[in-house]
């Protein structure tokens, strides 16, 4: 049976061994949540632009639509 300074020295080994695996493991997911930091700050940044780009098309869009209108419109007064 082992004495109560192995008994000690086990526990204090373990305790040491699990501050070094939660601080790897902490630092591990401190640089995984950066990595997701930048890639969803960079996502937006497209979306932004997409949003954008879809805007202007939108605008166009709606003012080909109003020129076929008026045209439709003429086209009917002809006729």
């Amino acid at each position: 049976m082992p004495t109560e300074e192995e008994r000690l020295g086990i526990v204090e080994y373990d305790l040491k061994q699990f501050k070094t695996e939660t601080m790897r493991a902490y630092q591990d997911r401190a640089f995984e949540i950066t990595i997701v930091k930048g890639l969803t700050e960079d996502s937006i940044k497209r979306l932004m632009g997409v949003r954008k780009t879809l805007d202007e098309h939108t605008e166009l869009l709606n003012d080909h639509t109003t020129r076929l209108a008026a045209c439709r419109r003429k086209a009917d007064l002809r006729l």
